[in-house]
């Protein structure tokens, strides 16, 4: 054989075998949402556009779009506008199917361990009234028009729950957090304004329901600390706001790096944002 069929071969045998895994990963991930979530007395459908346009908006710190899935059909019901600016594509041009095919390989493959978690936490740990309560949080990559990857921090709450007490509607807010570079842990966290909250839990055979809050290692000031480096502020600017001095701002930063254990603020803000501080 020729050195080209060769290597010809070899990138057929590549493209082919990743593709199939591909399919195979989101054949487990539908299954585990038909055999978790199967809905047998659907809620009656509302409209709930005005809603999702102000949650998505809440839910997001940056330049995002939104999905909206419908569990008893297993498909998209809505898809924003933001696809355009954050992965290139257009809204119409994504379904479900579609739409898990941009997932990078490695996260979809943790994605199903991700999604039975969300719903087991859902389902069997907290009542079915405050199943809308809580917000799903962990780190995805969507692969844009370009080839490139966009890591986005993905968000989802359900919409409206069925009638047997299944999630029947949910909304999937993903921003963009590509330039600050986050490391790829494939932890869940579970984020609720009135219920307790569970942060960073592994998933998998490892995953443990342990209530371990990142917001409680800060004081009041330091959270506002946090949120001014988030929008980009210096050091002599976050000094102004505050009314305190520049030294104590430097003193703040410290102590917020050595209790959150992050590298440098890119890593911070990527963190906070997913932990809800932001």
């Amino acid at each position: 054989m020729c050195q080209y069929c060769r290597t010809y071969g070899e990138m057929f045998n590549g493209w082919y075998n990743i593709t199939f895994m591909q399919e195979e990963n989101i054949n487990k991930l539908m299954a585990v949402w038909k055999e978790k979530n199967t809905i047998l007395k659907p809620s009656i459908r509302k409209d709930i556009t005005d809603l999702v346009n102000q949650m998505a908006s809440i839910f997001a710190a940056g330049n995002f779009y939104y999905l909206i899935m419908n569990f008893e059909i297993s498909e998209l019901e809505c898809v924003s506008e933001g696809t355009k600016a954050v992965l290139g594509i257009e809204p119409n041009a994504l379904s479900l199917k579609t739409f898990l095919d941009l997932v990078h390989p490695e996260d979809l493959n943790k994605m199903r361990e991700k999604e039975l978690a969300s719903l087991n936490f859902k389902l069997n740990e907290i009542a079915k009234k405050e199943i809308t309560k809580y917000k799903t949080v962990y780190l995805l990559r969507i692969k844009c028009k370009n080839g490139g990857y966009k890591t986005v921090l993905h968000q989802s709450k359900a919409l409206s729950v069925s009638e047997d007490g299944k999630v029947f509607q949910t909304i999937c807010v993903h921003t963009d957090i590509t330039h600050l570079n986050p490391t790829i842990d494939h932890k869940i966290s579970f984020i609720s304004q009135e219920c307790p909250s569970y942060y960073s839990l592994d998933t998998g055979s490892k995953f443990k329901l342990v209530k371990n809050s990142f917001q409680n290692l800060f004081s009041p000031r330091e959270k506002e600390v946090i949120k001014l480096i988030a929008k980009g502020k210096t050091t002599p600017e976050i000094a102004l706001i505050l009314f305190i001095s520049e030294q104590t701002i430097q003193k703040h930063k410290k102590n917020i790096l050595q209790k959150s254990h992050c590298r440098n603020a890119a890593e911070l803000i990527t963190t906070s944002i997913r932990e809800g501080i932001i």
